[in-house]
């Protein structure tokens, strides 16, 4: 739905690249969806006619009141957008899913990583503990702990 949204130029998404740039809408991950359009007030008024249309056809409630709107640089209208989708307004730069969302911020700075280190640490120390052979441990660092950096470091400020 959101993609005919986007095809129908309700929503704009942005640009991602400089040479043959991808255009992102929208992006899903489990029971999560990350929506993204201009700050314009129709683009809200049809992100939210989309999100109400996909209740009635789906059968399934999105809860608003567990959503959150983040500001990308300045929005003068934030309160009023919040208002329309009827959720609360966020702040860069946050986490999701234990990584760090950043609203420009210094991608090499050692402050951002600071979070998933963190992270790292306090599984290591839960599994020093417990009786597990080397390859279990090895296992458990491949499985578990290397996810969470791989996507991280995938975005470049270049």
């Amino acid at each position: 739905m959101l993609d005919k949204a986007k095809q129908m130029q309700w929503i704009s998404g942005f640009d991602v690249g400089r040479k043959n740039s991808v255009n992102i809408s929208h992006l899903l991950y489990a029971y999560d969806t990350l929506s993204f359009c201009g700050v314009d007030r129709n683009q809200v008024l049809y992100l939210n006619l989309t999100l109400l249309i996909f209740e009635a056809l789906s059968c399934l409630y999105i809860n608003m009141l567990k959503s959150v709107i983040y500001p990308v640089n300045e929005v003068h209208n934030m309160e009023e957008l919040a208002g329309i989708l009827g959720c609360t307004i966020g702040t860069l730069p946050t986490t999701y899913k234990g990584l760090p969302l950043r609203g420009g911020g210094k991608f090499k700075s050692e402050a951002i990583w600071n979070g998933v280190t963190e992270k790292f640490e306090k599984r290591l120390a839960s599994w020093q503990l417990q009786y597990i052979s080397m390859g279990g441990k090895l296992t458990l660092i491949n499985s578990v702990l290397d996810s969470n950096p791989t996507y991280y470091v995938t975005i470049s400020d270049e």
